[in-house]
């Protein structure tokens, strides 16, 4: 039954790109990076949202992959799961020295934001414990290359950094960036790129549009162009470790 329903779909992106991964399926994953077989099994039978969804049996899902090899849609959606989740190593933000966080978020997808006409969020924001610009380190989430550093009347000062397997990450608003970093570097999982600001909604330099925060985007390419995927649930696996 399974088998039959997911060959006889495509890829449906917008519930994809929701991203909704417990914590203990990205567990799994970053133990061992071959559990994307799995998690691609298991999100396309429980149409992309594993939230409080019980796990198929090991030996079901041996089955369903074996008749899944050659399923273009079980394919690509394994890439996509491997991009995104392979480099992953850090959560942006260090944590204080006894463990609790300076950052708070929500899950904010496609919340209403207005600057520039109606349009949708696609990221999250990590909102600092005081309001005070230049004051937290921001670091990188996985090895990389910097893609594109600078301004952005959106996304104020902002660097990208595209990963080895092929995700890129996007951290906007900066105050300012680590001495040295420009367009090419190598960067490593953990380095320091930066700190928090809130600079954009306006030419270059404007700051105080809106409060003091980090927003974290993930974009993976597709046939469709470069897609954002939710970070929420990956930030939250991370924040708790």
């Amino acid at each position: 039954m399974y088998v039959n329903r997911i060959n006889s779909t495509s890829i449906q992106y917008e519930d994809f790109r929701k991203m909704k991964l417990p914590a203990s399926w990205i567990k799994k994953v970053k133990k061992d990076i071959a559990n994307v077989e799995d998690l691609t099994i298991t999100m396309l039978v429980n149409d992309y949202d594993l939230t409080g969804k019980k796990n198929i049996k090991k030996s079901n899902l041996k089955k369903l992959g074996n008749k899944l090899a050659q399923n273009n849609t079980y394919q690509e959606l394994k890439k996509y799961y491997y991009t995104i989740l392979n480099d992953v190593e850090y959560f942006p933000v260090p944590q204080k020295e006894n463990g609790e966080s300076y950052v708070s978020f929500d899950d904010s997808w496609y919340a209403v934001r207005n600057y520039g006409g109606a349009r949708k969020h696609e990221g999250t924001d990590l909102m600092p414990e005081y309001n005070i610009s230049g004051l937290y380190p921001i670091i990188s989430m996985t090895d990389g290359v910097v893609e594109k550093i600078g301004w952005l009347e959106k996304g104020g000062y902002r660097i990208g950094i595209r990963a080895p397997s092929g995700a890129y990450f996007y951290y906007a608003h900066l105050e300012s960036y680590a001495t040295g970093i420009k367009k090419g570097n190598k960067i490593k999982a953990g380095q320091l790129l930066g700190l928090m600001g809130d600079t954009g909604y306006g030419p270059e330099g404007t700051t105080g549009m809106f409060d003091i925060h980090l927003h974290l985007g993930i974009y993976v390419d597709t046939p469709f162009g470069e897609l954002s995927v939710n970070p929420y649930y990956i930030l939250k696996y991370f924040h708790s470790q």
